[in-house]
């Protein structure tokens, strides 16, 4: 199983993902401040559910591709490096827009729906977790420890918008968002360069 040092690597770089606004936060604050608290707990729990899906179905399809192409996980590693780093510059060039997105269906739907068909979070938990695994004869284990850490991670992240999503969105918290945005940013680049330069080149 994965080693301290390498768990706290990824518990950083899973932070910065789940804090950084997207398409499921934009969800969750607008439930919150339209409808109800409890509506956008609705959508975190959603999001969570469609975590656990993606955790099965990314470790199986890896499991798969490594045992037959087991130069494939090099690839997987340089990509997901490169996307954490890209991810980190986006979020520091992120302008803070709550961009309203109407519920048509029921909270925790929704928010399924929105995780299962966001390309960005295939790609993270296709290239991202396997940089983080450490036994790749479990591989399949490994990434569903990976996988389950990454969906708590999440809901905390969720939950906190959620219920703090009112000051969090309001005209006032400008430079909080910016600070958020900034953190997040500047820890993604950190380990994505890190990764990238210590582990793959």
């Amino acid at each position: 199983m994965n080693n301290v040092s390498t768990i706290f690597e990824f518990i950083i770089i899973q932070a910065g993902f789940a804090f950084t606004p997207g398409l499921i936060i934009t969800l969750i604050v607008n439930e919150s401040i339209q409808r109800s608290r409890r509506k956008g707990l609705e959508v975190a729990a959603g999001a969570a559910a469609g975590a656990l899906v993606m955790t099965l179905l990314s470790s199986v399809i890896v499991t798969f591709l490594f045992s037959i192409i087991p130069t494939f996980l090099q690839i997987i590693f340089v990509v997901g490096s490169i996307y954490i780093i890209y991810k980190g510059f986006s979020t520091l060039a992120l302008k803070n827009k709550s961009n309203e997105r109407a519920v048509n269906q029921g909270a925790f739907v929704s928010g399924l729906r929105v995780n299962l068909i966001n390309p960005k979070m295939w790609l993270f938990y296709l290239a991202v977790l396997p940089i983080f695994v450490q036994n790749f004869e479990n591989l399949f284990s490994s990434m569903i420890f990976l996988g389950i850490i990454t969906v708590f991670i999440n809901l905390f992240g969720d939950i906190c918008y959620a219920l703090f999503s009112s000051y969090f969105f309001s005209d006032s918290s400008d430079n909080t968002k910016n600070i958020i945005n900034k953190l997040c940013g500047v820890s993604l680049i950190s380990i994505g360069f890190y990764l990238l330069f210590t582990r793959f080149l």
